[in-house]
């Protein structure tokens, strides 16, 4: 009987010193809590010549000067409320990325594909 009470301890024990190094592993020590990941934001972004990118719902996101618009994948480190949005690229047809340059203009953002 003790020993199954110790080896159902000593299981326990193991189990909660072990699960706690498994959970962490994916994180980044910098960025414990994913501020900083990299993410999805095409939607995000608008064409210049996009309904809604100079006066409508879409008149505040920032505009992308692409020969893809907004049709390829964007991706960009930041969650946008913690961390701002930066480090901006679009995948071309090949799947390639390419940096957007932020350049600030008037009151919004100007993305350009380079």
């Amino acid at each position: 009987m003790f020993k199954r009470v110790l080896t159902a301890v000593l299981t326990a024990l193991a189990i909660t010193a072990i699960l706690p190094a498994i959970a962490s592993a994916d994180t980044d020590p910098n960025d414990p809590y994913g501020f900083n990941a990299v993410r999805d934001r095409t939607d995000y972004f608008v064409a210049p010549l996009a309904p809604g990118a100079l006066f409508g719902d879409k008149a505040t996101s920032p505009i992308i000067i692409s020969p893809f618009g907004t049709s390829q994948k964007i991706e960009c480190r930041g969650d946008g409320h913690y961390v701002q949005i930066h480090d901006c690229v679009q995948y071309d047809l090949a799947g390639n990325p390419h940096n957007l340059a932020p350049v600030g203009m008037f009151f919004r953002t100007v993305y350009f594909y380079s």
